[in-house]
């Protein structure tokens, strides 16, 4: 086996990825075509962006900026060697105004393979146009004040992963780090409907003030940690540009008795036309939403989202972010 730090190879999860892609049978790619046919008919009443140049205006620095704090936490080495106890990073956004005394909602957002929590919000690439585009779009009340957390599923340990499917492991093993480690660690310390309290009892009551939301190997860690695990945290949940999952395995985890009724208040989903991702993930998401239609009903509490000119890239992704906040949070 090969031995890997933090950083997992591009080339193992593009191969993954399309791994996925190739599945597809012929029989798959018409009941796609004629998803894609019955999406084009759904007209949105929110006015999301299909361009990466969508939102180019929200990338310029604000005057009213929000505040970076890394935050650092113990865990058990959950990938590794859960007897062993290891302390990670993750960093936390407040919005410009923070105020200790309000409640505030909460949006845990997931990097990719190969990156890790710095890449959304303290990388030196793409951290100041992401913190510009959420001052703006709190100061141009596009949404309400929110605060924003960038966990990793990465192990703060060497471990052995030698093929895709190894890789896409970290997306299943996620889900107890954060339900035990990662939302009580951040909700005690910062303001939100949880008000301080972290029990799990608390916590599933104030799913509502809650989302999920990630790219690529992240978007399958929405799908895996944040509806077929741990949806009676979160009522809102973004997957850009990937799936990875069988619809039969979706479908029993959320019409399990764990889980059965927890309303998903609305799963985004938003992928570039020219993302290599792009078809096994929306073959994915309109067979749930074929099988599944008393949870998920397009237009609703889910949406499709193509860029048209997106592709598997940031530009994409901070633009499926832009989108969700359009949605989330608003009854």
């Amino acid at each position: 086996m090969k031995k890997t730090k933090v950083f997992l190879s591009l080339g193992l999860i593009v191969c993954g990825l399309l791994t996925g892609c190739g599945k597809q049978t012929e029989t798959a790619s018409v009941t796609n075509a004629q998803a894609q046919a019955k999406d084009a008919a759904v007209e949105y009443q929110w006015d999301f962006v299909k361009k990466t140049t969508g939102i180019d205006d929200l990338k310029q620095e604000c005057d009213e900026k929000g505040e970076l704090t890394k935050l650092e936490y113990e865990t058990p080495n959950y990938p590794v060697n859960p007897e062993e106890t290891v302390t990670k990073e993750m960093w936390v956004y407040t919005p410009y105004g923070y105020d200790p005394a309000k409640e505030y909602n909460i949006l845990y957002l997931m990097h990719g393979g190969g990156e890790s929590e710095i890449y959304w919000l303290a990388g030196e690439r793409w951290g100041p146009t992401t913190r510009n585009v959420l001052d703006n779009m709190i100061k141009n009340k596009v949404c309400d004040p929110f605060i924003v957390v960038t966990p990793t599923f990465n192990p703060a340990t060497e471990m052995d992963i030698d093929n895709a499917e190894g890789a896409e492991d970290l997306t299943y093993v996620f889900a107890d780090e954060l339900r035990n480690q990662v939302v009580p660690t951040v909700e005690s310390q910062f303001s939100t409907y949880a008000d301080g309290d972290v029990s799990e009892e608390n916590l599933i009551a104030t799913r509502d003030h809650r989302a999920f939301a990630g790219f690529s190997m992240g978007s399958m860690t929405s799908i895996h940690c944040s509806l077929m695990k741990n949806v009676d945290m979160f009522s809102w949940v973004g997957s850009y540009s990937g799936a990875k999952t069988e619809v039969d395995d979706f479908k029993n985890a959320l019409e399990s008795d764990e889980y059965k009724d927890y309303a998903v208040k609305f799963w985004y989903n938003g992928n570039g036309k020219g993302d290599i991702a792009h078809d096994e993930h929306d073959e994915f998401c309109h067979g749930v939403v074929e099988a599944m239609p008393e949870r998920f009903v397009d237009g609703e509490n889910f949406a499709w989202v193509d860029i048209k000119d997106g592709s598997h890239s940031y530009q994409s992704w901070v633009v499926d972010l832009y989108n969700c906040m359009l949605v989330f949070f608003k009854e």
